[in-house]
């Protein structure tokens, strides 16, 4: 099995020279059996616009295969107005439904099998347990492209928000780029990232993508052998619960 990875820096796989920061796609491994072949085109800054110009769409098509499954995720960088290289209207009509409905359509005539993922929420907190929404109509955007071309969406933004907001401010902290110096070699001095993921974040945020992937089956036969493919083990249905303190999410 192949599962093409198109996105930014939230999902971006990325080696030593930047660690502790993990694209939550390169912990969605550990739920795949080892054989699975994850093809990362992700990268750091590029916003649906900048995809397609650089040529990295191109690049996907290119080793798109029948067969393949494809997670597209974006929004962080379409919405960066005062930057017209990466900006795109998340509107109807708008160039952000546009590229999306441009990444399904050319992959799924490749015989490509993508699934559209909202944007995974910031860490950005008005109280304790209150996350602030940072992302404006890019979910809904993705969510209305999704329905528009009847391809599978799994809406991090919310399940990711709700599992945030059930952290809390404090602890929310360890899972991204968020620390004091003298913890990593890569940072002596610290940082304070509230959008990229360390490791426990990526983990966090993976192991809900791939229960929602897990479940696609039961909706889609087209994606069945995706989903059948999930080890489930580390996913426990009241842990997840408990997590999130939320049992609605796990409908």
């Amino acid at each position: 099995m192949r599962i093409l990875c198109l996105g930014d820096s939230i999902m971006q796989y990325n080696d030593c020279t930047t660690y502790p920061q993990t694209g939550w796609v390169q912990e969605l491994a550990r739920f795949f059996p080892v054989e699975t072949e994850f093809l990362h085109f992700a990268k750091n800054g590029r916003s649906t616009k900048s995809f397609i110009d650089e040529g990295r769409f191109d690049a996907v098509k290119q080793a798109a295969r029948a067969g393949d499954f494809a997670l597209i995720q974006f929004g962080h960088n379409d919405e960066k107005a005062q930057d017209a290289a990466r900006y795109t209207d998340p509107g109807a009509g708008g160039a952000f439904r546009a590229n999306l409905t441009r990444f399904v359509c050319e992959l799924r005539a490749l015989g490509a099998k993508p699934i559209l993922l909202t944007p995974i929420a910031r860490r950005k907190f008005s109280a304790e347990h209150t996350l602030e929404d940072t992302h404006g109509d890019y979910p809904a955007a993705v969510l209305a492209v999704a329905r528009a071309q009847d391809v599978p969406c799994i809406d991090m933004t919310a399940l990711s928000g709700a599992y945030l907001a059930a952290r809390g401010e404090a602890a929310s902290r360890a899972l991204f780029m968020h620390f004091d110096g003298g913890l990593y070699e890569n940072f002596p001095d610290g940082k304070a990232d509230n959008s990229h993921l360390r490791p426990d974040g990526a983990f966090a945020f993976a192991r809900i993508a791939a229960r929602e992937l897990a479940a696609l089956g039961t909706k889609r036969a087209d994606y069945a052998g995706l989903s059948a493919a999930v080890i489930t083990r580390a996913m426990d249905a009241a842990e997840f619960e408990k997590d999130t303190g939320d049992e609605s999410l796990l409908a």
